[in-house]
């Protein structure tokens, strides 16, 4: 069993986060904002999957994953769409992107890692990095997919052109890549120091 105060600690990106949230739901629900609401409500609900996903996956998310993940609330929709961002400095939404990548790319490499200890197999270097790449390429495109239905029943512009879905597909790819090569490069370092 995990002390109580460790794990607080652990989730404390996500707990500041949560506060942040509700915070600003708070104001938002006073000033009867039905479009902030929405979002900030939605904001909410996101932040608690970490801590809700840990039970059901037996197993904890670092400290490092979680932070990841409350900067890519905070940045993404938070900034991006409450705060505005995303129509005051374009390039914000590539940013976003490249990030996300950073962030699935070592999520899926946790959960892999989990994964092949418990049930006792490895894969070669070269196909790890292509399930990792692969995810994350797979993940970005069901997130373009996601706001191209959006945009279809909704009065959001999410998709400005094809330019603007191809980008962030490949900011999201490219930057799996490069956590890839950092991950191969680093753990083939450890076994030759060894």
């Amino acid at each position: 069993m995990i002390p109580h105060d460790t794990r607080l600690r652990r989730h404390a990106p996500l707990i500041v986060l949560e506060v942040l949230l509700v915070g600003t739901l708070i104001f938002e629900i006073a000033r009867e904002n039905g479009p902030a609401v929405f979002l900030l409500s939605a904001l909410v609900l996101a932040a608690l999957v970490p801590l809700a996903l840990e039970p059901i996956a037996r197993a904890t998310i670092p400290v490092t994953l979680q932070l990841l993940y409350a900067v890519l609330l905070f940045g993404g929709a938070f900034l991006g769409t409450y705060v505005h961002v995303y129509g005051v400095w374009t390039p914000w939404d590539t940013v976003v992107h490249f990030f996300s990548g950073i962030l699935i790319a070592l999520g899926a490499d946790h959960a892999w890692r989990i994964l092949s200890r418990r049930h006792g197999f490895a894969l070669p270097t070269w196909l790890w990095g292509l399930a990792i790449v692969s995810f994350s390429a797979f993940i970005a495109f069901l997130w373009e997919v996601a706001e191209f239905v959006t945009d279809l029943v909704s009065d959001s512009n999410a998709q400005v052109n094809n330019l603007d879905t191809m980008t962030d597909m490949i900011a999201g790819t490219t930057s799996a890549l490069i956590v890839v090569v950092v991950l191969a490069l680093t753990r083939a370092g450890r076994r030759t120091s060894v």
